[in-house]
């Protein structure tokens, strides 16, 4: 038995790209020619594919470690030892044509990948002796090399993976977004996450190791390109089938999950990172895009899945803390970096309080090291303009502020620079105070446990700011209608403390205007370093849109009512007098809608509506559907039905309807227009073709019998009696139908109703009117209050010869009728 040879790394690289390559086209070639879709062509049987593709199903053994044993039992030749590391190299050569666009369509791509995926699991149940003839060629294990392959071709850039980016994936900032149809990444994605998945799921330690290594290398990556996008989406798809696929919900893979988000979180912000100051401007609207793209998944996959509030809240925190503490040496942090917090925490419950702890602890351990913390501005616009922020935190940066101001004298001799930077943090105090006034009042109004708990440190806060800071401090670091407002707020002054306060700090300000005016700047320098001001978002406007219900808006530094305010610009003088802003009077809007949501009122505004849109008002509500059913509504409606509603030449002729009932008929208008309408319906469509056939006719005739056909031509009609849909097709019908009604009339005056067969006029009567009649024709006897009655004086007559009953009335009609 020969030893296994070795060859060249580079050689041998080369020619496994070329059976790869040789194995890929052939097989493509062959299932486009068979047109087998990707389902069916990944549920076939082993046996099955290896008849349909034994090129495929040969170079995928040849890639298991115990292969080459077999190949020496079979063949008695050399087998070439390949390291796994060059395997992977090998798919992720750029030539490689694996992913090119007649593999994934053909579905070999997802068929290497499923066969990649059970040589994992092959690799992962043989017997470790048969390890021994490649433990020396060996680096990594089989499932190792199956996600390097895997996550190689979904997480790499297609400038690395094709070793030229495709024009669609080059990043343009100029362009408004990108062209995501002609861009590689999306369909690759689409090819290979199914089988990333399922690693994720069944080797979830090989993954995370691989991620690590991507996380480490994405670090090093400063070139921006448009594949972000399609590593985006293409994540969340992915955490969705882990989350979907893991049903015993392993840590292992809530790990990986977490991983793989790390990885792109990281991605979004450390772009940012690098870069050019005069192109700071250039692609924003793609990084709002990106965000966008990043939060709209974490909003569905916070809908979808259970555990994922665990899992955002590790990203998020990991993130933000990784960017905050490396960032620390700027002392900036970037605008995506605060968008990102923003909607982070407007995400996941408690996230804000969490970055705040943590953001005050390592401000605490840097100032044992340095003379100040950096993370001030940050905490200070994060804690004012973010409400998700709790008012807990909100003091815990107020302490940690005041704390600061304490220690100014440690850092630095120099009494100009400690007096400046006292004033400066005695401006972030009112800054975070100011602008967080309304939490303190909301506190103040609640009467819960938690409440009053908040109240005892905001009581402690009082006494700190009271006795720790300079009461001289609060006349130049901030504006005085900015403290005015904190003393009424946060420590509960009175209206007339407040303004002798406001007083005192007017007339203790000696500086001229200029001083003012360096004063007013430093004031703009300080507020400028605050982050989270709603103005740094106006460049992300879809990001804007997401939070912006969680922003406070800034306080301007000048009041505008200030007499001392010498920046303050003019007002532009109006003609006419100031109008007081009118109050709403709720009482009267409610006795508004109560007049409206009246019937009469409501049927007076139907009454100008269609039948269609009556129809449609009756699904509103109950009122609606009861008014849009009342009989004057649709009275009028039928009346008018088969009337012209424009002034157009009518083709067709009208037909209108004739009510001769009398005053005490009950019409049912409402079902008498939905069965007239559809009899409309119908006989339209006969008199055109009517029309059309008279047309036809006259134009193969002469003009003599042309004009006499068409005067002798009778349209179809429907009768025009109130309820009758009847359609009368020649003149003869049109004449017997109408005797018919005239002879078939009810007698009752104040009914009237016509019927044109004789047993319908006979149940009409004797349903609405027999008992009338009948009531009516009764003879009572009326003897002391006797109500008996009788149809005929016959019967009358015995009654009351039986009973006594008898009156000068019967007993002459008795009489009368004994002699006849």
């Amino acid at each position: 038995m020969q030893q296994p040879r070795e060859l060249r790394p580079k050689r041998a690289l080369l020619a496994l790209l070329q059976r790869l390559n040789d194995c890929v086209s052939v097989s493509a070639r062959r299932l486009l020619t068979q047109q087998l879709p990707s389902s069916t062509l990944l549920q076939l049987p082993r046996s099955e594919l290896q008849q349909l593709l034994p090129e495929l199903c040969v170079f995928i053994h040849s890639l298991l470690p115990s292969a080459s044993t077999t190949n020496n039992r079979i063949d008695n030749t050399a087998t070439i030892i390949l390291p796994l590391s060059t395997v992977r190299r090998v798919f992720s050569h750029p030539d490689a044509q694996w992913l090119s666009r007649s593999a994934r369509q053909s579905g070999i791509s997802a068929l290497l990948c499923q066969q990649l995926v059970r040589l994992a699991r092959l690799d992962q149940k043989r017997d470790p002796q048969s390890q021994t003839d490649r433990d020396c060629a060996v680096d990594w294990s089989m499932e190792m090399l199956v996600t390097h392959i895997l996550l190689d071709a979904l997480l790499l850039p297609c400038a690395q993976r094709l070793g030229q980016a495709p024009d669609a994936c080059k990043w343009r900032p100029l362009q408004p977004k990108p062209r995501f149809h002609a861009m590689t990444c999306f369909p690759v994605w689409s090819s290979l996450l199914p089988f990333a998945a399922q690693m994720g799921i069944r080797f979830p330690n090989e993954l995370l190791q691989v991620l690590e290594g991507h996380w480490k290398m994405d670090k090093t990556r400063t070139r921006r390109v448009h594949c972000e996008f399609a590593l985006v989406t293409g994540t969340w798809r992915l955490v969705d089938e882990l989350d979907r696929g893991d049903k015993e919900k392993q840590r292992a893979v809530t790990a990986v999950m977490v991983k793989v988000l790390r990885v792109v979180s990281d991605k979004l912000l450390a772009c940012t990172k690098n870069g050019k100051a005069g192109n700071k401007l250039l692609g924003l609207h793609l990084d709002d895009q990106l965000l966008e793209k990043f939060f709209a998944g974490m909003l569905e996959f916070l809908c979808k899945s259970g555990r994922a509030d665990a899992v955002l809240r590790q990203v998020l925190f990991g993130t933000i803390q990784e960017v905050l503490v490396t960032g620390a040496t700027s002392g900036v942090a970037s605008q995506h970096v605060v968008i990102f917090t923003t909607a982070g925490c407007m995400l996941v419950k408690d996230l804000a309080a969490g970055v705040i702890s943590m953001i005050v602890k390592h401000s605490n351990g840097m100032k044992s090291h340095h003379g100040t913390a950096w993370p001030l501005a940050f905490l200070a616009g994060f804690s004012a303009h973010v409400d998700l922020v709790p008012l807990r935190s909100v003091l815990e940066v107020l302490e940690l502020l005041v704390i600061s101001y304490k220690a100014v004298n440690q850092t630095t001799y120099d009494i100009v620079k400690q007096r400046q930077r006292r004033l400066e943090l005695v401006f972030y105090i009112m800054y975070v105070t100011l602008h967080r006034c309304k939490s303190v009042d909301l506190v103040r109004e609640d009467v819960s446990s938690d409440a009053a708990a908040v109240l005892e440190l905001v009581t402690q806060f009082q006494m700190q700011l009271c006795s720790e800071i300079s009461y001289e401090d609060f006349h130049t670091a901030a504006p005085v209608h900015w403290t005015a407002q904190v003393w009424k707020h946060w420590v509960f002054l009175s209206d007339e403390d407040v303004q002798s306060f406001v007083s005192e700090a007017h007339e203790n300000d000696v500086d001229s205007e200029v001083d003012f005016e360096k004063r007013i700047a430093t004031w703009c320098t300080w507020e400028a370093q605050v982050t989270f001001r709603p103005s740094l978002f106006l460049q992300f406007p879809l990001m804007k849109t997401l939070v912006n219900p969680h922003l406070i808006s800034s306080t301007p530094l000048i009041e505008p009512d200030d007499d001392d305010a010498f920046v303050v610009k003019a007002r532009k003088r109006r003609r006419i007098d100031n109008i007081p802003k009118s109050t709403v009077d709720l009482d009267l809007v409610e006795r508004c809608f109560d007049v409206l949501l009246q019937p009469d009122a409501l049927e007076r505004v139907c009454s100008f509506m269609s039948a269609k849109r009556l129809c449609r008002m009756a699904l509103v509500c109950r009122t609606f559907a009861e008014v849009s059913r009342r009989g004057s509504l649709w009275s009028p409606l039928y009346l008018q039905l088969g009337l012209s509603t424009h002034d157009k030449p009518r083709v067709l002729p009208a037909l209108p309807v004739q009510c001769r009932h009398g005053d005490r008929y009950e019409h049912k208008w409402r079902q008498m227009y939905q069965e007239r309408w559809k009899v409309l319906r119908k006989l339209r469509r006969v008199q055109r073709r009517v029309i059309t056939a008279n047309h036809i006719s006259e134009d193969r005739t002469n003009g003599n019998e042309a004009l006499h056909s068409s005067s002798s031509t009778f349209l179809p009609l429907i009768c025009s009696y109130c309820g009758c849909n009847e359609v009368l097709k020649s003149a003869r019908d049109h004449d017997v139908h109408m005797t018919q009604h005239k002879r078939f009339t009810c007698s009752e005056p104040s009914c009237q109703a016509s019927f044109t067969k004789m047993h319908k006029l006979q149940q009409h009567v004797k349903t609405n009117h027999a008992s009338q009649g009948a009531s009516a024709r009764r003879l009572v006897c009326g003897y002391n209050g006797c109500t008996k009655n009788y149809l005929s004086v016959k019967r009358l007559a015995t009654h009351c010869k039986k009973t006594g009953h008898l009156t000068p009335i019967i007993s002459t009609m008795t009489t009368c009728s004994s002699k006849s």
